[in-house]
Formats: structure tokens, C-alpha cells, sequence
């Protein structure tokens, strides 16, 4: 049997992070990773369910990939995710020649259900309250930052969100777990950690809450830079801003989403909040943290969204000037709430608000960076840049930086002077 894996991976960081996971499993029974599917006898395709474009994308990966099957019948094909969670056994019709479909609390059976494979295929789909892959070690290439979970799964059910449905209820991983496994990134040349969860700000175990858990990390000797996603706005609490603050090593960065800035679509959405408290918690965030970079994610076209709802948003986005954003069309999601109210809002709608949002964002970033030009930054130098001579990095704010190639510079902390920006990035010079 052909024991070389190939991962492609979908989605957001923590499916990135599933994919290393599930990486780490197999390596543990003796499978070897490949960046080649042609020289695989495994291939894998990890999914995300998030929105109907991004299932798409993913649907028609698979059936490229599939192609390698057809050449070889003895290749084993794995679809594993929100995705396959989400769809189940319709993904063999879907996709003929899929052998595996996995759930995301099913990675740790991924070896007995190789082996344990015929001509019949397997589904793996049972959610588990308790799975929080616990002294599994996730595959990384060798890197400057590295994901670490803290939690997996949501209980907020937002009416658009299908994440519950795919990924379960909340659970919290011990701190002294996670304390551990950044101990170990460090010793193995990790500059930076990203703690991920659904909703961090819901992070407890016992005694620890999340800024409890972060100012535990900033006390790890060789850690540089701490930084974490996404914030909930409803559970955002002032200890969490004081330890951006106050603990050195967690970076001034807050991933704090929106979703729309109208009362009427944040009730419809089952938020949790009014657009008062979203406007409170960000002037008290930049009250206590001066140099905070704000970024959010926004969604159009919502069901019931009217001209007003919707410009109402462009006023928030005016108002916040957030660093940056990420933007969507609504598309119904199988399952949730907001799955039975009426699409009500005419694609073309959808697309045209969705291009105002985008280009607002664009001008506010330009016109944020630019204030940037002629400040001294910290950046930590992550890799190459795209262009001969270039390195790459990031700010403390999570924006980036190239500038010209310094010998040794890998994995550094230098103070570069910014000369210039253009579009989302900086440019700078020792």
C-alpha cells in the first residue's frame, strides 16, 4: 500500500489547523505527507461549509483531484470537514469515487478507517462534545507562527451561522495543554502563536477564562507575539482589552465582526447585540489600547436587509474605520434559522452592495496605512516576499510589511521605517 498523504485544505485558520491535526495522525501510524497528489496513495480534501461559494470551490477541487483515482483505483479518497459533515453520504453522488466521508470530531479515526476500507465507502459523521483532539500533534511545516486551538465548536447560533451544526457545541481545551504546546512551538523555532476558537471570548476551563489564559502565555520564555480570533462582541469582556494591553507579548489586533450596523438585521441575525454596545465596546477598546488595529467581517444582502439597513453599515463603516474587512453576500446555509426566512434580496442587490462595501473598505485601508508612512513598526519577519530581494512580514497590528532582504533577518524582530503604502500593504527599510 502506496502510505503518502496529500492534504488540501479549504476554509478558514482552524480547518488549516484540522488539516495539520489530521496530518499529525497519520504521520503517528506511519503515513507520510507529500506535497505531490500524483505520488499520494491517500488523498485528502478538507472543506468548508461557511458559504455556498466556498462549497463550490471545494466540490470542484475534489472532482479535479479525482482524476488521480481514475488513473490508479488502488488511490484512497478521503472528504473530510464542515463540508462533508454537512452533506454526508450525498458527497458519493456528488462525487463519485470518494471513498471517506469525515466529520471534523472524526480525525482520529482517519488510519482505522483506511485500513478498515473495501469496495464499500465509509461514513464518519458523529459529533462529539468531549473531542478536542488532546495530545494530537498537528504536522507543521517549519515556520515563524503557528494556530493553536483553544477551543473548538459554537453555542451562540447565529441565525445565518452553520457552524454549530458542523462543528458542535462548544469545548474548551486545559490551559495547561495548550501552555504546553506553545512551550514546544517555541523550542522547535515558533516565533508567534494564533489561538483559535469559534468564539474565544467563550474560552473557559475551570478557574481560566481567555485573558486569564493569555496572560498565563505571555509568561512562555522565547514567545514573541500572541494573537487570537474571533472575538464575539457580546462576550467581549474589559479584562480581555486590559490584557491586549498589558500583557507585552499579546499584539494590538482585535478581530471583532460586525455583521451589519442595523439594529433591525443584528436582531434578525440572533447577534446578541445592538449596534449601541458594538459602538461602546470599540470606543472602549480604543480608550484603553491607542494603537489598535480593528478589523471585522460584514455581510450583505441578509434577508429583510432594506436600502436603509444597508447603508446604515456604510455609516458604521465610516464611523469605526476599521483597518480592514471582510465582506459577503448572504447565501442560505441548509439547517439554519435564517434558512426559512424569505432570500428576499435580488442577487444583483446583493453584488452591487457587496462592491460599495469592498471599495469603501479599500479607500478607508489606504487612507489608515497611509497615515503609517514615515512611523517606525515592529515586524517580525515571517518569509520571502513575491519579488527577488524582498522579506515579509507583520506588525504588531497584523499589517503587512516588505521590504529590502536583510541577511539573517528569518525569524526576527527588526524596527523598519515605513516609506510607502499601497493598497493593504506598507513598505519599509531598516
Amino acid at each position: 500500500m502506496n502510505r503518502n498523504f496529500y492534504i488540501k485544505s479549504y476554509g478558514c485558520q482552524m480547518n488549516l489547523l484540522d488539516s495539520q491535526l489530521a496530518a499529525g495522525i497519520l504521520t503517528q501510524e506511519g503515513y507520510l505527507p507529500t506535497d505531490d497528489p500524483s505520488q499520494a496513495g491517500v488523498i485528502l480534501v478538507n472543506t468548508c461549509a461557511v458559504r455556498g461559494h466556498a462549497e463550490q470551490r471545494a466540490l470542484g477541487r475534489i472532482r479535479d483531484l479525482l482524476r488521480y483515482k481514475e488513473n490508479n483505483s488502488r488511490v484512497k479518497f478521503v472528504v473530510m470537514g464542515c463540508m462533508a459533515q454537512r452533506f454526508g453520504e450525498e458527497l458519493f453522488k456528488l462525487a463519485p469515487g470518494v471513498d471517506i466521508v469525515t466529520g471534523p470530531d472524526s480525525y482520529r479515526k482517519l488510519p482505522g478507517l483506511l485500513e478498515n476500507l473495501d469496495h464499500s465507502p465509509i461514513v464518519s459523521l458523529k459529533l462529539n462534545s468531549e473531542e478536542s483532539y488532546s495530545k494530537v500533534v498537528a504536522q507543521r511545516e517549519k515556520g515563524i507562527s503557528a494556530f493553536v486551538s483553544v477551543m473548538r465548536g459554537c453555542d451562540n447560533f447565529c441565525s445565518f451561522c452553520i457552524v454549530p451544526l458542523v462543528r458542535g457545541r462548544e469545548r474548551s481545551r486545559p490551559p495547561e495543554e495548550i501552555a504546553a504546546e506553545v512551550r514546544t512551538l517555541v523550542t522547535q523555532g515558533f516565533k508567534e502563536v494564533t489561538l483559535l476558537g469559534q468564539n474565544v471570548n467563550s474560552y473557559h476551563w475551570e478557574g481560566t477564562d481567555f485573558p486569564s489564559l493569555l496572560w498565563r502565555l505571555n509568561q512562555i520564555e522565547g514567545l514573541g507575539r500572541i494573537r487570537f480570533t474571533t472575538s464575539h462582541p457580546k462576550d467581549l469582556s474589559p479584562s480581555l482589552l486590559e490584557a491586549i494591553q498589558g500583557a507585552g507579548k499579546v499584539c494590538e489586533h482585535l478581530h471583532l465582526p460586525l455583521q451589519s450596523g442595523s439594529d433591525h438585521i443584528l436582531k434578525r441575525m440572533n447577534r446578541g447585540y445592538t449596534l449601541k454596545d458594538y459602538l461602546r465596546i470599540v470606543e472602549e477598546a480604543r480608550r484603553i489600547i491607542p494603537d489598535l488595529a480593528l478589523t471585522t467581517d460584514l455581510i450583505t444582502g441578509f434577508p429583510g436587509e432594506k436600502e436603509e439597513d444597508f447603508q446604515r453599515t456604510v455609516e458604521v463603516m465610516k464611523e469605526v474605520s476599521f483597518d480592514s474587512s471582510f465582506s459577503f453576500k448572504y447565501s442560505p446555509r441548509p439547517g439554519t434559522k435564517a434558512a426559512g426566512f424569505a432570500d428576499d434580496v435580488p442577487p444583483q442587490v446583493k453584488a452591487e452592495r457587496l462592491t460599495v462595501l469592498i471599495e469603501l473598505q479599500r479607500r478607508i485601508t489606504a487612507k489608515r496605512n497611509q497615515a503609517l508612512v514615515g512611523t517606525t513598526q515592529e515586524v517580525l519577519v515571517e518569509k520571502r516576499g513575491k519579488l527577488p530581494g524582498q522579506l515579509y512580514g507583520r506588525t504588531r497590528t497584523n499589517k503587512p510589511v516588505v521590504f529590502p532582504a536583510q541577511k539573517g533577518a528569518m525569524g526576527k524582530t527588526l524596527k523598519l521605517k515605513i516609506i510607502k503604502a499601497k493598497g493593504w500593504t506598507l513598505f519599509g527599510k531598516l
